[in-house]
């Protein structure tokens, strides 16, 4: 049973990204009626990297990332929140495996749009279709935003704009994470911090 609430989430988002379309009252029902609640514990895995991609999700509570693993550490490459869409582009727009994987950094509520359903609403309704061309540009956006950072900016400006920008993302995933995402060692971070924090003499 997929709670109200979460449902009542989504579909704001879905008419916002939307406008200025509006779907047939069929389609609606029918992307709706596909829907399918997920619980995770923190530390679970939404999806792993080499497995199909099966949906795109909607975060209804909690905070995930995308990550790849090389030569055996984690590369963070993006947080996702309440209210945002998470899904392995590759995969889920060309049919492949997944190149990244997914997990929960607290425990999450998220609603699962399995991709046949999303491929027969595309179909079935232009106004799904740019729903789904504007939800995995504002992924593709956020991606492009973070590699920009790591090349232009210093570790701490990449910080800092992280703070801003993601203040209640910030205070919820351990430091490590962060790390891993801006891109550099927990021990630099700390030193980071320490700097912010400390009144010039």
């Amino acid at each position: 049973m997929v709670a109200r609430m979460s449902v009542a989430a989504l579909d704001a988002e879905l008419r916002r990204l939307m406008a200025p379309l509006t779907p047939s009252p069929a389609a609606h029902a029918a992307f709706i009626g596909a829907l399918r609640e997920r619980k995770l514990d923190k530390g679970a895995h939404l999806t792993r990297e080499g497995e199909p991609a099966e949906a795109l999700f909607f975060v209804c509570a909690g905070v995930l990332r995308y990550y790849y693993l090389v030569d055996g550490e984690e590369h963070t490459g993006q947080f996702f929140d309440e209210g945002m869409f998470v899904a392995d582009v590759f995969g889920l727009t060309t049919g492949g495996a997944n190149l990244q994987s997914i997990d929960a950094l607290t425990p999450c509520t998220v609603l699962a749009i399995p991709r046949a359903a999303l491929l027969g609403a595309y179909d079935a309704d232009h106004a799904f279709e740019r729903f789904g061309r504007r939800a995995i540009e504002e992924v593709a956006v956020g991606s492009q935003r973070r590699t920009a950072n790591l090349l232009k900016l210093s570790a701490e400006e990449r910080y800092e704009r992280f703070n801003a920008n993601r203040p209640g993302v910030a205070c919820r995933v351990p430091q490590y994470v962060i790390a891993s995402y801006l891109g550099v060692t927990p021990e630099a971070l700390s030193r980071i911090r320490k700097r912010r924090t400390t009144p010039p003499t």
